[in-house]
């Protein structure tokens, strides 16, 4: 039996999932982040080995490592006796693009911890953002929740409107009641990135605007707006034609249906030709769908199904 490992590293967690040759999952991994703009040294070495050992990777022949890679994670594998056969690294715009079944030229707005907006088009591949959380990630899930932070800061302060965030940011963090404890908090864990920890608190803004806060709503139909800004921007530096498919990804679209429809309105707006399509699998399933259609060269309605069984724990959705 063939041993396959799919990664999908980002700036506050990396999960893995080890499949067999009939794309069957076999075990599973969720650790943190592995990347060094966003995470010390020492915490991605234990992140590093805590996924090793949790899938049981050390002397494993795996007969390919595919997704998004970071870390070390390679050559750690094969310092703990790991003998890789075949090496089939992607990008963010690839698993992302196969995870919605798009397998031609398209546009993606990915936003998760970071955010960038990418294109491929004609054998380009480029895009916009993705500058880190040190200088700029607008529409990311770090820069909704600092504006989350700034908002309820104001709310405790007295110099801004009350909004609910205050209180769910101190819950969320574990100092209810006590806002300036819970954001202090955050310098002090150990097992997380101040980055990824800011970052983390990203769907208490849904759960305000589920409650009706009127700062949380503005929140996200902000963030929804600079996506669809950048996004803009991406087609009309590089000359393409609006009629590319449009696809999303990443945690922050799931916060709250408003982000994605005014995203989605705005690029109707415009002049954009399709619809954006929501993918039905979160990227790391679609690292493993690239894999099965460079194999067999397609993916369709009995494959879709199959997957949706197998990995129904990684359907990707939206809230309402």
């Amino acid at each position: 039996m063939k041993n396959y490992l799919a990664v999908d590293s980002g700036g506050s967690k990396v999960l893995a999932i080890l499949y067999d040759e009939d794309f069957r999952p076999v075990k599973v991994c969720r650790v943190g982040s592995m990347r060094d703009n966003t995470t010390a040294k020492d915490l991605i070495r234990r992140n590093v080995d805590t996924l090793i050992d949790t899938l049981g990777l050390a002397g494993m022949q795996v007969d390919c490592v595919s997704g998004i890679v970071d870390g070390g994670l390679l050559e750690r594998m094969k310092e703990r006796g790991a003998v890789i056969r075949n090496v089939a690294c992607c990008g963010e715009l690839d698993a992302g693009l196969s995870a919605a079944e798009i397998f031609e030229d398209a546009l993606m707005a990915l936003s998760g911890t970071g955010a960038t907006l990418f294109y491929r088009y004609k054998g380009r591949v480029d895009g916009l953002g993705g500058y880190g959380a040190a200088i700029s990630d607008e529409g990311s899930g770090y820069w909704m929740a600092r504006n989350a932070f700034g908002a309820a800061i104001k709310s405790a302060e007295g110099r801004g409107p009350k909004t609910l965030l205050e209180k769910y940011i101190s819950e969320q963090l574990g100092h209810p009641g006590n806002l300036r404890g819970a954001l202090f908090h955050i310098y002090s864990k150990t097992e997380m990135s101040p980055v990824a920890c800011v970052a983390s608190c990203a769907p208490v803004v849904s759960l305000a605007a589920e409650a009706g806060d009127e700062i949380a709503l503005d929140i996200l139909r902000e963030t929804g707006r600079v996506l669809a800004e950048q996004l803009a921007a991406v087609v009309r530096i590089n000359h393409l034609p609006k009629d590319l498919p449009i696809t999303i990804s990443g945690s922050v679209w799931r916060s709250h249906r408003i982000l994605f429809d005014e995203f989605a309105g705005f690029m109707r707006d415009f002049g954009m030709e399709r619809e954006v399509k929501i993918p039905a699998f979160e990227p790391i399933v679609g690292v493993i769908i690239r894999h099965y259609h460079s194999l067999y060269g397609q993916f369709g309605d009995a494959e879709r199904e199959r997957f949706k069984e197998y990995y129904k724990d990684y359907l990707f959705s939206i809230s309402e």
